[in-house]
């Protein structure tokens, strides 16, 4: 018991000494803004308006990361490394222009296809894309805080924002209903965007100067174009489900049952993937050395397993109690998503600490590889279980596909990196 209790503490002072506790909340924040603190606006908004908004927010997260290009890992990975600042700066510069380019010309599009009615989906998406720039471009600027291992201050620069954000948008949503709820997460992020900028003003001052040369263009996009396949198809992974959902099962009310579950899962998904993003910077330096990155990942996989494990155990013996408690008793019916959802976890801590490292020693094509069998196993189980179970069978496609993602990661792990 002792020995125990010293190994816990022993990763409590780890995880404070890196940087953790400061990027986890930040990380936690961030998600429950992402969804414009849920929490509470299940307490304002009935269950099929938080069932459009989840919808709403599946085609924005997916947006996002095609917007985003994969840039974000190049950078996170380019940035890490010991090049010179210069270099480092002018990498982040091109980055950061081809993102607004790509944001702006997307947003353009959507809006083309919501006039054609290509999309089912509430019309408020027109406003609610216009999240797009802002949050492309400001993911962008934190992880090129996160390669600097500046993680104090980009934490507490998302906190503070984020806090504000939840707070403001939940006001707006209470007084005038989704739609200020929308029109109020577009402005404050805007305002969040322009708060950020002057941290980045050496790096704005030079963007006239950046310099796209070919080699800086290749080294970005062999990085950036695995990154963003795997990004894509990893946000369809969790993404797809409900879109689907959202096309075939006219119960409303189940979408935002299930809604509530995911997002829970989400919101603990950021505790594990803290570690793996403080991680990255970390395992890029010693890249070159197969043995010191094997050792991390050895040391990652267990604090990673140990952490999920503890999760779900606390998280099944307690949803049926604290989810009514927290989100209303209207919301009893999502105990049953969450707790099938809980499996998928566990079975995703199994595997993604591998992609992880993939990812920090520029193996970000096996990743890729990955997450085409992952996304395309999620959605023809979602298709077939949906018409036996409705949204139990999307959940149990989730938890077979993760299931299924530790064998196939398993083998390319091995055939890939460590018998190369």
């Amino acid at each position: 018991m002792n020995v125990i209790k010293e190994k816990l503490i022993k990763n409590i002072h780890y995880a404070g000494k890196i940087g953790f506790f400061h990027l986890l909340s930040a990380n936690l924040l961030i998600q429950i803004a992402g969804f414009g603190g849920q929490v509470f606006l299940t307490r304002i908004l009935d269950v099929e308006e938080i069932g459009a908004i989840k919808v709403m927010q599946s085609y924005l997260n997916i947006i996002v990361i095609i917007a985003s290009l994969g840039l974000n890992t190049a950078v996170l990975k380019l940035c890490s490394e010991d090049n010179i600042e210069k270099e480092k700066i002018n990498i982040f510069n091109i980055s950061f222009i081809i993102t607004i380019v790509s944001s702006i010309a997307l947003v353009i599009l959507v809006e083309l296809f919501l006039l054609g009615d290509i999309l089912k989906v509430d019309s408020i998406l027109k406003i609610y894309v216009l999240l797009v720039p802002f949050l492309s471009a400001t993911n962008l600027i934190v992880v090129y805080f996160q390669a600097q291992q500046n993680i104090k201050r980009m934490s507490l620069l998302q906190s503070y924002s984020k806090v504000v954000i939840v707070i403001f948008s939940t006001l707006c949503a209470f007084f005038l209903g989704m739609k200020g709820y929308v029109y109020s997460l577009v402005i404050l992020n805007l305002i969040t965007f322009l708060i950020i900028l002057p941290f980045i003003k050496k790096e704005v001052s030079n963007i006239l100067k950046t310099k796209f040369s070919r080699v800086r263009i290749s080294k970005i996009f062999g990085i950036g174009l695995y990154a963003f396949g795997a990004n894509l198809l990893g946000v369809l992974l969790l993404n797809t489900n409900l879109i689907i959902a959202n096309i075939l099962i006219t119960d409303s009310k189940s979408i935002g049952y299930y809604s509530i579950a995911q997002l829970i899962i989400s919101t603990m998904m950021m505790i594990p993937s803290t570690l793996g993003q403080i991680m990255v910077p970390k395992i890029s330096k010693v890249s070159e050395d197969k043995k010191a990155v094997l050792r991390t990942l050895k040391d990652y996989y267990k604090r990673n397993f140990m952490i999920a494990v503890s999760l779900s155990l606390i998280a099944a013996i307690t949803a049926p109690f604290i989810l009514p408690l927290v989100f209303g008793k209207e919301y009893i019916g999502a105990v049953g998503y969450f707790e099938i959802l809980l499996i998928g976890f566990v079975f995703w801590s199994l595997y993604s600490p591998k992609g992880v490292v993939l990812m920090a020693v520029g193996r970000s094509d096996v990743n890729f590889y990955i997450s085409i069998f992952s996304v395309s196993i999620n959605i023809v189980l979602s298709f077939l279980l949906i018409k036996y179970y409705a949204m139990y069978g999307v959940a149990l496609a989730t938890v077979i596909s993760y299931l299924a993602t530790i064998i196939i990661n398993n083998i390319f792990f091995n055939k890939k990196y460590i018998n190369k």
